[in-house]
């Protein structure tokens, strides 16, 4: 009997003494350090280690560079644990992350679900980031990529309600899908000029405003700004290098009004439905095919040149407005020694001109915005090639200024004497 009372003592100080420790599942090589703040595993043949927990209840966690004599090069704090869980054992107090430099990977969501985690130092050290990496990090207000990072992994700040200042660096040529979604507080972006790829739900549910599409970007995921309420705007820039608008790119953006299609995009799916405010598309491919996208509704009106003969037929079969938007027929070029006289043909409804110049092998820039129908340039050199071009201006029905493609380009020149 005394020693089955003994044995009872035994299990029940067991017992208690377990109830004291974090209840997560031990895997056969986690070891808790010393200090009993972290929970490692060892590399005893590199003499290095991967954190997955952090026991402590610290504001400011300062993440060692060594643990029990190993040296800390990544971090894992969802390590054989299924999201939306993590090993942060007290994740509620923490408000700022310091990484020593030894660090040089981060694993999948690895900071994820802290809700007031507001700041994070990442060295130059780290190579390596895993997806989710402040998936629902609710406090996080601004973030700079580290000028190592090359790509934004997919769900990087997915959920981060309070985000409204992000800063991309020049080499990043990726963002994954949902990198941003939700990110309700985000109401610009500024992406950098190199980008290559923009993942699907890109910034699904996000609070952006507008978004300029760079000229670098080949790859568009599908439904990139889907639902963002906000949106009144987007830009593809002239020479984006964007073939397909696909499927729910802008799909329930209630408050976008306009967008220009450039002429390099050859074919557009269900882009834009459930836009009741979307009042002017213009598009500059003649023969963009359109599976989809455009809806009636009662202030939308397409624009494109009159060579546009698909966009034309959907229209009329959808019942949309369809309004010419053409450049202007050269009427007459003539040059002199200094001067080029320009002329063209007026028309209907264009509230002014521009003329574009390009000198040598340089670029065209915008020589001057007119209102009538003649031009005459001067200050022309002999010996150098001319080119000229001229575009229509018409106003939407919201009275902003939108462009018609180039007329055919004028070119001179007049060989030295």
């Amino acid at each position: 009997m005394k020693k089955m009372k003994k044995i009872l003592c035994i299990l029940l100080v067991i017992m208690v003494a377990a109830m004291a420790f974090p209840t997560v599942s031990f895997g056969a090589n986690e070891i808790v350090s010393q200090d009993g703040n972290w929970r490692y595993i060892p590399d005893y043949n590199k003499d290095t280690c991967t954190v997955i927990g952090y026991y402590g209840s610290d504001a400011d966690v300062s993440i060692p560079s060594v643990v029990d004599d190993l040296k800390v090069t990544r971090l894992d704090f969802q390590f054989q644990v299924a999201a939306p869980h993590n090993r942060w054992m007290n994740p509620e107090p923490v408000v700022s992350i310091t990484i020593p430099s030894t660090v040089t990977s981060l694993g999948n969501f690895c900071f994820a679900e802290l809700p007031n985690l507001k700041k994070i130092t990442i060295p130059s050290s780290v190579k390596e980031f895993g997806k989710g990496l402040f998936d629902w990090c609710t406090s996080l207000e601004e973030f700079t990529i580290p000028a190592n990072m090359k790509e934004i992994p997919s769900e990087t700040f997915e959920n981060c309600t309070s985000l409204s200042k992000v800063t991309i660096h020049s080499k990043v040529t990726s963002i994954g899908y949902l990198a941003f979604a939700e990110c309700t507080s985000l109401k610009q972006i500024k992406l950098p000029s190199g980008l290559k790829s923009i993942g699907g739900q890109c910034f699904v549910g996000s609070g952006l405003e507008s978004i300029s599409i760079p000229n670098s970007v080949s790859d568009l995921g599908g439904g990139i700004c889907d639902h963002c309420t906000n949106l009144t705007s987007v830009k593809f820039t002239t020479n984006a290098d964007v073939k397909d608008l696909p499927y729910n790119s802008f799909y329930r953006c209630s408050n976008l009004k306009t967008i220009t299609i450039p002429s390099n995009i050859r074919r557009m799916s269900s882009g834009f439905s459930e836009c009741p405010n979307l009042t002017t598309v213009i598009v500059r491919n003649d023969n963009l095919d359109i599976i989809g996208g455009l809806e009636q509704t009662a202030v939308l009106t397409a624009y494109s040149s009159s060579k546009a003969t698909k966009l034309r037929e959907y229209c009329s079969r959808k019942g949309i407005r369809w309004k010419p938007l053409d450049p202007p027929a050269w009427i007459s070029k003539k040059r002199t020694d200094t001067t080029a006289s320009l002329k063209w043909k007026s028309i209907t409804d264009a509230v002014g001109y521009k003329i574009y110049k390009k000198t040598g092998s340089g670029s065209y820039k915008l020589l001057k915005t007119v209102t009538g129908t003649s031009y005459k340039a001067t200050g022309l050199k002999k010996g150098t090639t001319y080119r000229f071009y001229v575009t229509t201006l018409k106003e939407d029905a919201l009275g902003n200024l939108i462009e018609s493609k180039g007329s055919s380009v004028y070119k001179t020149y007049l060989k030295k004497s």
